[in-house]
């Protein structure tokens, strides 16, 4: 009983989330409905993502990757740029927390090395800024657009020219800021090598395209899940025990809370009336992604929102990964990183990441209204 209390008290998130799922349960009885609320292809193209993800970061890849892009370099302000550029590329491809659990300790090694400690919060910073906004661009990118994009069948293209405004005006911010807050000072470059370990690669290579093919539906969510499991279970059935349930946990109760709410009448009545313009929805989504992370108000507003108008709540629930540390799971991610390291910093972590993420925001938002 102890370890399925400490389960699920040590990810406050999905604590919050199991309360709000049972409250949701006293005005909303168990019935066959519930069922319906999962849905299941998201939680396997998660699952699917993440476990083919910790093999290829078992295979040493992401670190072989990273330590090529930063080897021989000598220069502060180019080590920085290469880190942050990872992050923002790499999140097209992976989920942005799978980028940030990989890359923010290797740079933490990195300057540990170079004996650059003293700019690792202001790095950390931006490699999750840059996270999410390279991943608000695709699909696959993160949660909230697996989500949406399985769940409301959107148009692949105009999905991307969607996200794309956000991910290049926030491309240019990086760069700017870049060159402004680091300077051109020389470091010992270094010289360690990483190498892949095995062939397995390519069976974690398979897993994640199945995975990618699956949110592109072009392979049923079941056929899918097989196909990972079987391939896991052979090839590398020690990674099962680092996926996580709690994400996917979740998720569940998430599904089962939004479900719920959906069916209060009272509620139901006040959001579709409220939710009845692309501006509302828009702003609605970076707002409750502030106090509730944008995930679970991904799922929340999408239950009131009309489909002619979920393109506006894709802009927003995105830009919402900003603002709050708690706008999206994957800044909570690097903020434990920081207070386990830096427990004295968290204050100064803080306020750089909330002024950075406010000028971010307001930028991005000025320049989606400009071009409408």
């Amino acid at each position: 009983m102890k370890k399925i209390i400490g389960f699920f008290y040590q990810d406050k998130v999905l604590l919050i989330a199991l309360i709000a799922a049972l409250i949701s349960v006293l005005f909303v009885p168990i019935n066959r409905g519930y069922i319906d609320y999962i849905n299941i292809e998201v939680l396997v193209v998660i699952f699917s993502l993440m476990l083919a993800v910790q093999g290829m970061t078992d295979q040493r890849l992401f670190s072989m990757i990273a330590v090529k892009m930063v080897k021989h370099l000598k220069d502060v302000r180019v080590i920085a740029l290469v880190m942050i550029m990872a992050s923002f590329l790499l999140g097209m491809l992976l989920t942005n927390d799978a980028v940030l659990l990989t890359l923010i300790p290797f740079m933490l090694f990195v300057l540990a090395k170079i004996n650059r400690t003293r700019e690792s919060i202001i790095i950390v910073i931006l490699m999750t800024i840059a996270a999410n906004l390279g991943s608000a661009l695709t699909p696959m990118g993160d949660p909230q657009n697996i989500y949406l994009y399985t769940n409301f069948n959107l148009d692949f293209w105009e999905f991307i020219k969607n996200t794309s405004v956000i991910t290049i005006t926030g491309f240019f911010l990086l760069l700017l800021t870049v060159f402004l807050v680091f300077k051109q000072d020389l470091v010992e470059p270094i010289v360690e090598d990483v190498k892949i370990k095995d062939y397995r690669l390519a069976i974690y290579f398979i897993m994640f395209l199945v995975a990618i093919l699956t949110v592109l539906g072009v392979i049923p969510a079941w056929i899918s899940l097989i196909i990972v499991v079987v391939l896991g279970l052979i090839f590398g059935k020690e990674h099962f025990k680092k996926v996580d349930y709690q994400l996917l946990l979740t998720f569940v109760m998430f599904f089962i809370f939004t479900g719920n709410m959906s069916q209060i009448g009272l509620l139901k009545n006040f959001f579709q009336s409220f939710l009845n313009n692309e501006h509302r929805v828009f702003f609605m989504g970076i707002l409750v992604s502030q106090v509730m992370s944008n995930v679970p108000a991904t799922i929340l507003l999408s239950k009131f929102v009309p489909l002619e108008f979920m393109f506006n709540l894709l802009q927003g629930v995105n830009i919402g990964a900003m603002g709050s540390i708690i706008g999206s799971f994957a800044s909570l991610i690097t903020f434990k990183f920081v207070t386990k390291l830096y427990p004295e910093r968290f204050k100064e972590y803080l306020i750089k990441y909330t002024i950075i993420c406010l000028i971010y925001m307001s930028v991005i938002i000025g320049v989606i209204y400009l071009l409408k």
